[in-house]
Formats: C-alpha cells, structure tokens, sequence
C-alpha cells in the first residue's frame, strides 16, 4: 500500500476553505484506483473535511474507481478523532472475538456538517469526468425574476452546460432553443393582443417590405412562424402542418387536392395512425363576435356578420377540397409524381375559426351574462365548426408550454 501522506503531506481537503477549482483526477499508481489531486497545494486529496470540531471531525472519503472509460466515486463518512496521531477513527472499539451473537449498531451523525455535505455532492455531480447513477437533479429556485438575472448576462454556452447539470444530459441546444423561443412568442401574441401600437408598428413593417399589411396578414405571419400554437391548441388534439410547406395552401383549383380555386389561411392533419384533415381560417382579434345592433331585446345579441360569414367561408373550403379528393383516404404525391408516404382520411374533417376576443362581452369590468351566452350558443350550434377567439387561443399556447396554470 502506497503511503500518501509521505509522498503528498496531507491528505485532507477542506471543503469549507480550500479551493476545488484547483481540483484535478490522478492515477494513485494502481491502474483503477485514483484520487483528486490539489494543484495548488501539489498533494493528493483522499478525505473531504465537512466539519471540524474540537476533538472530532467529520470526514468524507472518496476513492475513484476507472471502469469502461469513466470514473465512479465511492464514498465512506467517518468521524476523525483529532486527539490521536494520523487518521484514528473516533471511538474505535475492539469486540472479543466470541462464538456469542452481538448485535452493534453504528452511525456517522453528518447533521452538523450538513451544508459542506452538499458543496461536496454538488461539485461531484458537476464533475463532468464522472459517471453517476442515471436520473435528474434539479434546483428548484424560488425567485424566478432573480434567476433569469443571473442568466440574462451569462454565456450561451455555459447557460446550456449548466442546465444540463441540473436537468440532465439528455437536454440539447435544440430544445434550449425551442423553450426559449415559444416563450418569447408568447410574448408576441400578448402584445399583439393588448398593445395596438405595437401590433401596427408589425403592419408598417410588413408595409414597408412590400407585404400585405392588413390586420389578417400580422396573423397570418404570426402562425405561420408558430404552428405549435395550432398544434396542440385546438381541442388540444395534437395536430401539425399538412406538410412541411406554408399553413396557408391553396386547396382547390391548382392545389394540394383538386377543385375550382379555394385557399385556406391553415391547412393541417392531427397526429396519429390515422391522420384526419383541420381547415382553419384566421381572422382578426379585434373583430366584433357580436353584431352591433341587439337583435332582440332586453336579452338576444345575434353573432356578428364576419362571424356567420367566417364559418361559412371555412365550411366552404372544407367541402370543395373534399369534392376535390373524391376518396376517403388521400394519398399525398409530389408534383412529379413521386409519392410522398403521407395519407391523410378526408371524412367530416375538422374545421377551425379563429375570430375576436372575448374582452368584447366585458362592461365596467363584468361580463354581460346575455352576450356571453348568446355567442356560447351560436358557435355551439354551427355543425363541424369550432369557433375560437385570439384570447382562448393566446391561452392553451400558454398551457402548452406551462406558462400558466
């Protein structure tokens, strides 16, 4: 057995003053055994000091077993009696070796050293030479604000490799990049929701870039860059894009299916073995969902004439694209002729509206009973179409990615 402390000195680390930065792993010259070494003091580190009392310490030993290519600690705890020469173990008491059964129980109290226990826990999980137990470990913070401070000014890079510390290894950049971005989007679709200024500061860009700019053209642009949004926020039936082009498709006439000239604002298919067709049509946020005049008085408001003329336009463009198809399950072919794999059933396929905002029921910050059930009643009452305002979409996006309970 080698001698450390005659070839290194010490061979105690204290977690609480010394330095772990200055930390790296070495061979103890057996092939699968190694220990930290300290760079600054030059000595090879086997025991971690959590806690030092007058008599007693309290010690964490740690060993490196090499195995396959990657390093595995092995830890023992153990109190350190002070008052003896070297490493004596506190209360090391010999039991005659007897033919009677004793029962000993044993202990290593670490209560005192309990923070210094996790410093030494947490930079062994950060070692990213060692291999540990597969599972997440994840800090929970209880300020939110206070954590996006700390990372607003930090380095992608390190960012990424400090998540995946506490998350796990399993998380990429690509997923980093997904959370972040829906997040920021949903910020988007609140500004555009509450802040005219700022959605027609988008419609002068669009302007200014020779683009459509009317109203439906900022929403048509918003959905197109976030078809998640539709993905999961209709019904929460999981759905996507038709295929990997535009949501918006011409769907009758020189199209995606055959017909007289049609064109839908979304054109998706639900997930699943049996993928079904949605025919969605977007309209504006600020679109009245009631007509102006009371129909009947005191308690009848009739649905607005874009709303009646919406679901019609979308039921519309349902059917002509069905009439189109002339099957109940429709193979997808590129331009070429070469098919793409993608077949999709056209019986009853779901259709979508996506109109107003439902603040418009909202009178000295109340909602009017009668307005709120007259629109509940009508768009209920449309066969096939959902009719779904900006807001309650705005909110299943913020459900999808838990930005809200």
């Amino acid at each position: 057995m080698i001698d450390f402390s005659a070839l290194y000195g010490s061979r105690e680390f204290s977690v609480e003053r010394d330095d772990f930065s200055q930390l790296e792993i070495r061979s103890s010259g057996k092939e699968s055994l190694h220990y930290f070494y300290d760079n600054k003091n030059r000595r090879l580190v086997t025991d971690f000091v959590l806690h030092e009392g007058a008599r007693v310490a309290t010690v964490c030993t740690v060993t490196l077993i090499y195995k396959d290519g990657s390093y595995t600690p092995r830890l023992k705890f153990w109190k350190k009696d002070k008052t003896k020469p070297g490493n004596q173990p506190y209360l090391d008491i010999e039991i005659p070796d007897t033919p009677d059964t004793r029962t000993v129980k044993a202990f290593v109290d670490t209560s005192e050293a309990h923070q210094n226990f996790w410093v030494l826990i947490k930079f062994l999980q950060e070692c990213r030479e060692l291999s540990l137990p597969t599972g997440q470990f994840k800090i929970v913070g209880n300020d939110r604000a206070e954590i996006a401070k700390m990372l607003q000014d930090s380095d992608k890079g390190q960012v990424v490799e400090a998540l995946k510390s506490v998350l796990g290894s399993s998380l990429t950049q690509a997923e980093l990049d997904v959370i972040a971005n829906r997040k920021g989007q949903l910020e988007v679709f609140f500004r555009y929701l509450t802040d005219r200024d700022f959605f027609d500061q988008r419609r002068e860009q669009l302007k200014e870039n020779d683009k459509d700019s009317g109203p439906e053209a900022v929403w048509q642009e918003f959905f197109e860059k976030n078809p998640w949004i539709f993905g999961y926020g209709l019904s929460l039936i999981a759905c996507r894009s038709y295929d990997d082009e535009k949501l918006q498709q011409v769907t009758a006439g020189a199209n995606k299916f055959g017909g007289a000239g049609k064109r839908t604002d979304g054109l998706l298919r639900t997930r699943g073995v049996v993928s079904s067709l949605l025919f969605c049509e977007i309209k504006r946020h600020d679109t009245p969902l009631l007509a102006s005049i009371q129909y009947r008085k005191p308690d009848v408001y009739a649905p607005s004439h874009e709303v009646v003329g919406a679901a019609s336009q979308v039921q519309k463009t349902a059917e002509k694209a069905v009439r189109g198809i002339r099957d109940f399950i429709h193979h997808q072919y590129d331009p070429d002729g070469t098919p793409t794999g993608l077949e999709v059933s056209t019986v009853k396929p779901r259709q979508v509206v996506v109109v107003g905002h439902t603040g418009e029921f909202e009178s000295a910050g109340r909602l009017n009973r009668e307005k709120v059930s007259s629109f509940e009643l009508y768009r209920r009452s449309v066969s096939d179409v959902e009719v779904i305002t900006f807001d309650e979409l705005y909110e299943r996006a913020c459900f999808i990615i838990q930005d809200k309970e």
